[in-house]
Parts: structure tokens; sequence; C-alpha cells
């Protein structure tokens, strides 16, 4: 372990994920724990800190320390400012927050913020990280980051220019959850690909009617043209396929459908937004499992922290 060059954190909202990296960004140690900022008690992030790597910080005193994700929110250890975009890993660097820890400074990455053509900002934390490690320095590249907040974002020569996020996830929980489309699905129900299918193009032909169109997830079952356990499936179609409605939409490529998607993604949202990409005639590719250690890498890089 004499080769540890950099411990650096993705501290979510429910959980955290350490690694230990030697030369070149390699994963020496990785470790998970349930100890996302929101089930911390009381705060004590220099607790949950230790708790998940603390052996670390006491075998290697040289080891920078970096942390991406929401642990720099407005509820998290520190609040780091936002980084403006467009910003590529050596503003990101540039930017960092200062944050004391057992007898040495650790770094905070920002997140990056954006202002759309309405001028109303967008905000993302953690994401930036992935992007970073994920996609290569040069060339032009679409990502999508699927989740509670989906971001789509647009990156040119290494450089996040501007991004978009979509509330899918939250939305589809809320809906699913607390309204009555929910009363006639069948909560855990298997995945069912045709009525994704169904849902995915419903989605796409009108993703400004998405207020109007998710009734159909209650209509299509009443009429019994969706059974119960077929809806669930469909309502996530039918939002997914409005995201990737609205982000083609948005996007500066002319060209969309014939740059490839990167997903980076957990395996069943990769899964499931290949099926709906490749519906709407995208081409896509999985991101590396590790983009976020590889970000924090390019990132302390770019700071000079690197020993």
């Amino acid at each position: 372990m004499s080769a540890a060059q950099l411990i650096g954190l993705d501290w979510g909202t429910s959980s955290l994920r350490a690694y230990l990296l030697g030369a070149q960004g390699a994963v020496l140690e990785q470790r998970d724990r349930p100890l996302g900022i929101m089930r911390v008690k009381d705060g004590d992030f220099a607790g949950a800190f230790a708790q998940a790597c603390g052996d670390w910080l006491r075998a290697y005193a040289q080891a920078p320390v970096l942390l991406a994700g929401m642990i720099g929110s407005k509820q998290g250890w520190l609040e780091a400012p936002y980084c403006a975009c467009p910003a590529d890993a050596a503003a990101i660097a540039a930017t960092l927050a200062p944050l004391a820890l057992a007898g040495r400074t650790a770094r905070i990455v920002p997140g990056l913020s954006c202002t759309n053509s309405a001028g109303v900002p967008d905000v993302m934390r953690g994401e930036e990280t992935q992007i970073i490690g994920a996609l290569p320095a040069a060339g032009s590249h679409l990502a999508v980051l699927p989740g509670s907040h989906s971001k789509w974002a647009w990156v040119e020569q290494g450089t996040v220019v501007r991004f978009a996020s979509f509330m899918t996830g939250e939305i589809y929980a809320a809906l699913t959850g607390h309204t009555i489309l929910g009363r006639l699905m069948q909560a855990d129900a298997p995945h069912d690909a045709a009525a994704f299918a169904r849902g995915v193009r419903y989605g796409l032909e009108a993703p400004q009617e998405l207020m109007s169109r998710a009734f159909s997830a209650r209509t299509l079952g009443l009429f019994g043209q969706l059974g119960e356990a077929a809806l669930p499936s469909y309502l996530s179609g039918l939002l997914i396929g409005s995201e990737i409605g609205g982000a083609s939409g948005m996007t500066p490529h002319a060209g969309l459908i014939t740059i490839p998607v990167t997903i980076l993604g957990n395996a069943a949202l990769t899964l499931r937004y290949t099926e709906a990409l490749t519906i709407a005639g995208m081409r896509t590719e999985a991101g590396t499992p590790d983009c976020a250690a590889q970000g924090l890498w390019r990132i302390a890089r770019a700071a000079g922290l690197l020993i």
C-alpha cells in the first residue's frame, strides 16, 4: 500500500464511496458505506469520515484528501461555492474549498452551475467529477447521468459547456407513491419491456405534454389496455421518453442522433436508458464504473495535489 497517492471520497445523499488511489489513479482499495449526508447523525461528518477511512488517514499521512458530491452542499460538511460553466478539470481544481481535517487540509470539489437560455440557474454536485473522469479530454461528447435528478451534460474538449437537470426519478417516486396513478399499479412488478417501450414512445412524441400524458398511466389501466404489473414500467418509460425528448431539444449539437450518448449510472438505470435511447434512434455507450475515482484523480492532478 506504499503506492497510495490520494484518498478520494464520492459522498452523496444516501451513501459514500471511498477510494484509495495509487499511480495514474489506480484503485488500490474501495469502500462503500451507508453514510450519506442525510444519514449522518447530528451532522458528525468528521466521525463518519473516520469510520469510513480513518485508518487510511493515519497510514498515509502525506496523501491529499479530496471529497466530491453532496458533502459540499448546504446540508453537508462545508458548503463549497459552485464553479460556473464552462468548466474543465483545471477550473474546478482552482475553486476547491479547503477543509480542516485531523491536522491536515482536505479539499472539497465545488460542483458546477450554469444558466439556461431563460436566465434560470441549474446546478450539479458530484456528477461533474464523474463526467471529468469518464470522458476524454478531446472531442465533443454528450453524457446522461440518470437518477433522482438526471443530468444531461454537453462537453467540448474536456470542458463542461452546459447541462440540464431532469427530476425524472424523483417524479416517478412521487407519482407512484403519492398520487392516484399508483393506485392501479403493482409496485413490485418486474420490468415489462413492451410497456416500457410504449411509454418511451408516447413521451418522445411530445415531451412538452408530459403533464397531460402522465394521466395515461391511469386511463390505460382503467380501460384494461395495460395491467397493474405493466403500469409501473409504462410510467417509467413515459417519464424517461419525455426526458430524452426534452434533452434532445436543448442540445447544441445539430447531429444529436449521430453522437453516442455516454450513460453514467448503475447497471439497472444504464439498461433502461439504453433501451429508451435506442428507441429514440440514438447510439449509446456505458461509462466506466470507476469514473468518480478517475474524476477525483484528474481534479487532484490539475490542482497539483498529487505527491
